[in-house]
């Protein structure tokens, strides 16, 4: 069976010769036997169910560890916890002007894990290197949302990536004028951009302001594309945590203590966890940042002048009082409003002057009157999430009652398990006591000094991550790190399918210079993974990703999920232009019973905008404003059922684009990924005993060594 890890809102590349496996050149999946065309069938079938999830609810919170075993981290957890305590916590933020929360909480989690493993407080840290510890939020949004640049931005030869990935990455809809910081993301958006090698990077590179050094959205907030795969600390792993709050198949709320010992777990540990929930109270804004907001996002839309786009913004952000404007002006807003959101027909002629004001202040706009006051009846009928006032005035506590869409990212920092029920909203109060401190990034002047509490039992809790880096100087090379990478685009979905035979998966690389290969990561989507990574230096003429020398293996156990960093038993020196050949075998406990686990990646790909945004216009679920855009090449990504026989990846999502909205996704390389430095900054102390006759550097073949710095 599958196990689903979903998000929305969610280097140097270096190419491999073209190779096909067999199957390609002699008539595609027909070619293989009747058992691996067996299993690939059985891969669509589960790519299909996440994919028609996302379609349908435009998420998916499935529970990736029902079927395995879950060990408590610590014999026992205080009542209480607070990692401001530690002094490892950083200050609070704001993210205005943009939407850029996911990335805000994500650098909040970093921050304070790297703290942890530097041993230092955040005063310690100012005190030892002059400055804060403080990550750009602006750096990941950026780059995560903007894809790799066209091979035609450049001169014939002068693409500084590899040129075969070009172009891959995330783009506009059609439709859609927002700023890339409002295309919305979570903890697998930011893992997608952190493992591609973007960041992370201190504040000082990117700083959270337009060129100008104003937080004006009409501004420039670009960066120059040579920022893109900067560094100041090497990721070393995201640790995708199982979620206290469940859904059985019949929609009903199952609480998971597993999850809530899990994010203790990491708390202990000094990791702040990043969180995924739906917050319905808005990020607090003035009618001035209303307006720039709502100007930077219509401006420019089907050649409508701009003023007439801000008399409408002016009236819908409260800047003008509607009592000032004419009748004619009006009707001249109206039709400005009716273009913004391509609507043919007036469905408003009839109404009268107060009504028709009603509907341009909505932002329901577009439904008919009856349907708009139906939901603007619901939203004033609708008992807030958050409750602070009355007796708790001083207290910001979040239980969010039903099943509601997340949407908002935000850092856990504490516990406290007698934090009572009664302090949330009086009528919708959880089952019993127990909240987490969260650290907002709605500034100091929301909540509790930037803070809030969340019940245990908060229903749209999902998504939790914590992040951790490279710390130590002695393995720290990041100004002449190479990754070799083709997976660049952000993962929407996470898939990891669970197979009772052996299967494999593989990337082909191609080294530009003498390196040291140290390092390679992989992607796990279940419980207590065992990985094991070989390494091949293949032949001339190989065919598949094991067709030559195998130079090593390497085993590692993984708890949770999510992206990990190996770092192989034995550093292998490698010529430049040898071909690699590095496979990952998954194995995870299933119900007493060993299973192995394909992980792959996929998003909402340009077919998708358009069918997701029609099945969506009753506004409970934000309408798409980016698609992705994946590039798999033949030769790069494979598969094999049965050890020895591969099957290039592109002809294995050729196969299960045709089960269910597969078709509607985009499917990128598998999430295999090697890092090399150069061999002239590596000291070697010796070699171990290789079956080749000459273990110096040469083309014919590498050779395997230790190393120091």
């Amino acid at each position: 069976m599958s196990r689903k890890i979903l998000a929305l809102c969610l280097v140097t590349l270096l190419l491999s010769n073209v190779l096909f496996c067999a199957c390609a050149e002699t008539g595609g999946v027909d070619a293989l036997s009747a058992a691996d065309q067996e299993d690939l069938k059985f891969l669509g079938s589960q790519m299909a169910e996440p994919a028609e999830k996302l379609m349908k609810y435009g998420e998916d919170a499935p529970d990736i560890y029902s079927e395995l075993s879950w060990t408590s981290q610590a014999d026992t957890f205080p009542e209480t916890f607070d990692l401001r305590n530690r002094g490892v916590v950083t200050p609070v933020k704001d993210q205005s002007p943009w939407g850029t929360c996911w990335s805000f909480a994500t650098m909040a989690a970093s921050e304070t894990s790297l703290l942890t493993s530097l041993g230092m407080t955040a005063e310690e840290y100012k005190e030892t290197y002059g400055e804060e510890m403080d990550l750009s939020e602006k750096h990941l949004a950026w780059f995560s949302a903007t894809a790799l640049p066209s091979a035609d931005a450049y001169p014939a030869g002068k693409y500084p990536y590899a040129i075969s990935q070009a172009g891959e990455g995330v783009y506009p809809a059609k439709h859609s004028t927002n700023s890339p910081y409002d295309y919305g993301g979570n903890y697998f958006f930011a893992l997608s951009g952190l493992a591609s090698g973007i960041g992370v990077v201190k504040e000082s590179v990117a700083p959270y302001t337009d060129k100008e050094g104003k937080l004006d959205s009409e501004g420039d907030w670009s960066l120059p594309e040579t920022l893109r795969f900067n560094q100041d600390f090497e990721l070393q792993d995201v640790n995708i945590l199982p979620s206290p709050a469940l859904f059985d198949k019949d929609g009903n709320f199952v609480y998971q203590p597993a999850g809530t010992e899990a994010m203790k777990s990491e708390l202990l540990k000094g990791r702040a966890v990043g969180v995924n929930f739906c917050a319905d109270t808005a990020m607090p804004s003035a009618p001035e940042i209303v307006r720039t907001r709502l100007m930077n996002k219509y401006k420019n839309t089907d050649g409508i002048p701009e003023e007439a786009i801000s008399a409408y913004v002016d009236l819908r952000a409260g800047i003008v009082d509607p009592a000032s404007v004419s009748d004619a002006d009006l009707q001249k807003i109206m039709e400005t409003a009716l273009r913004i959101f391509q609507l043919q027909e007036n469905p408003y002629t009839d109404l009268n002057r107060e009504q028709q004001i009603t509907v341009l202040k909505s932002t329901y706009f577009g439904l008919d009157y009856t349907a708009l006051c139906e939901k603007e009846e619901a939203a004033a009928k609708h008992v807030p999430y958050l409750n602070f006032t009355g007796e708790h005035s001083d207290i910001y506590a979040h239980y969010t009652y039903d099943d509601a869409p997340n949407n908002h990212a935000v850092t856990v920092v504490g516990w406290d398990d007698k934090f009572p029920a009664s302090a949330f909203r009086e009528g919708h109060q959880p089952p019993a006591d127990g909240a987490w401190l969260v650290k907002n990034s709605w500034g100091t002047d929301w909540g509790k000094d930037g803070y809030f509490w969340l019940s245990y039992y908060d229903k749209s809790l999902y998504a939790n991550g914590t992040f951790e880096f490279i710390t130590d100087p002695s393995n720290t090379r990041m100004s002449s790190l190479s990754l070799l990478d083709y997976d660049n685009m952000p993962a929407e979905i996470i898939s990891s399918t669970l197979y009772d035979h052996p299967v494999y998966a593989a990337n082909i690389f191609k080294t530009e210079e003498d390196s040291v290969l140290q390092y390679v990561s992989v992607l796990t989507g279940d419980l207590n993974a065992s990985v094991t990574v070989s390494v091949y230096r293949l032949s001339e003429n190989a065919q598949d990703p094991t067709d030559g020398l195998l130079l090593g293996s390497t085993t590692r156990n993984f708890l949770y999920a999510g992206y990990h960093r190996m770092e192989l038993d034995e550093k292998l020196a490698l010529p430049s232009g040898t071909r690699l050949g590095i496979t990952v075998l998954q194995r995870v406990p299933s119900a007493g019973k060993e299973k192995y686990a394909l992980t792959n990646t996929s998003s909402l790909g340009e077919n998708a905008v358009e069918v997701f945004n029609e099945r969506h216009k009753d506004g409970r679920v934000h309408l798409i404003e980016r698609f992705c855009r994946a590039v798999v090449n033949p030769g790069e990504s494979f598969i094999s059922f049965s050890q020895g026989n591969w099957i290039d990846w592109t002809i294995a999502i050729d196969n299960f684009k045709s089960y269910g909205e597969c078709s509607l996704m985009a499917y990128d390389n598998l999430p295999i990924k090697a890092y090399l430095y150069p061999l002239n900054e590596v000291t070697h102390i010796h070699r171990l005993e290789a079956q080749t006759k000459d273990l110096s550097i040469c083309p014919e073949c590498g050779y395997i060594l230790k190393v120091i710095r």
